[in-house]
């Protein structure tokens, strides 16, 4: 187990990709009607637990304090640790589970996981303390994180790893990271031309910084969002609060999502223009008192892929307090109120870390 102990939460996302499955689970009862509802009903929300909770499952329509729908358990693999920070799905509906601590293993499991389903493969890039993990279109997974040092580490298609070698694989390139050990939610996504998004925390200033995919990309971005028109914020160390940065990119809207949390003061969501670079403002932002974020934490963000409602993991006091999950409409900007907000009616949502949005296939 990594020495640095238990630190501010992880990832994931759902990197973009719509995934639809061949089995569902019965809608949710009737009594919201219009577009975004039949949306959130066809939607499941996967929340990574920290502390060896499941990854469990809700209705993307979910409100009030509600019971998951579908849960995936601690498989009890030889030589692994399970502790779920950053969940993701693939373009075939694999479930990729990445754990913070110890080996810091990834756990990929076929469509349709529940309860004690076994994971399909395992595989381990680097750690301990990893803290998210992306897929891209055509397979390639990119876990961030690393106890040494900050970096990316791209992994071939179908990597998988044995028990006996702690599930180590060789990577196909490493990108270091320009900033120092400071893992928190969601930072990581891939976009549509599967290039990798990761979200940098820096004194001089937060940025996005977007890599080419794939196993021959440079160790340089490609472009960096980053200044002071860009609300990223930045983290100067002890004892000044660090302004956290969160992720997600919609393949459906084109645009790139970041939720940052301002220290113990506000917090805001602001959606940039998918080739957005340099010092550029937000195409819109949802900051303001109606919207709840105020004073709050924003761990984990996801974006649905039917009609780009945007989903957040907000903590009421700290990254491992209990919480809820907002959603907001796809054009929300201001002071703009969420549409409706959910909590896990026996956990609270205490240790939910990482989203990631599962869609389902359309009733005929």
């Amino acid at each position: 187990m990594s020495m640095r102990g238990r630190l501010p939460a992880v990832l994931a996302v759902a990197a973009g990709v719509a995934v639809v499955l061949a089995s569902a689970i019965s809608a949710p009862a009737k009594g919201r009607v219009g577009a975004a509802a039949r949306a959130a009903a066809t939607e499941l929300i996967y929340v990574a637990n920290a502390d060896s909770g499941p990854v469990t499952a809700y209705t993307a329509g979910s409100h009030g304090a509600v019971a998951s729908v579908r849960t995936v358990a601690n498989p009890n693999n030889p030589n692994t640790f399970w502790d779920p920070w950053g969940v993701a799905f693939d373009t075939t509906g694999h479930l990729y589970v990445q754990t913070f601590l110890s080996e810091a293993t990834t756990f990929v499991f076929p469509p349709g996981a529940h309860g004690r389903t076994l994971p399909s493969r395992i595989f381990r890039a680097q750690g301990p303390d990893n803290q998210a993990i992306a897929v891209d279109a055509k397979g390639f997974e990119y876990v961030v994180g690393g106890e040494t040092f900050e970096a990316v580490n791209v992994v071939r298609p179908g990597a998988n790893g044995r028990p006996g070698d702690l599930y180590g694989v060789a990577v196909a390139r490493t990108i270091p990271i320009d900033e120092s050990f400071n893992p928190w939610a969601s930072v990581a996504a891939v976009d549509a031309k599967n290039e990798v998004l990761v979200a940098v925390a820096r004194p001089r200033g937060n940025a996005i910084e977007v890599f080419a995919g794939g196993a021959h990309g440079g160790q340089r971005p490609v472009r960096v969002i980053t200044g002071s028109r860009t609300g990223l914020g930045s983290c100067p160390g002890t004892p000044s609060p660090c302004d956290e940065v969160s992720i997600a990119f919609s393949a459906l809207t084109g645009r790139i999502y970041a939720a940052v949390s301002d220290g113990p003061h506000r917090a805001h969501i602001s959606v940039f223009a998918g080739n957005a670079t340099g010092n550029a403002p937000p195409v819109r932002t949802i900051e303001g008192r109606a919207t709840g974020l105020s004073g709050k934490v924003i761990v984990g963000m996801a974006v649905s892929p039917r009609d780009g409602t945007i989903y957040a993991m907000v903590k009421t006091s700290s990254d491992f307090g209990p919480g809820r999950i907002y959603a907001y409409r796809r054009y929300a900007h201001g002071n703009a109120a969420p549409l409706r907000s959910f909590t896990d009616r026996t956990s609270a949502f205490a240790n939910s870390l990482g989203l990631a949005i599962l869609e389902l296939p359309r009733h005929r």
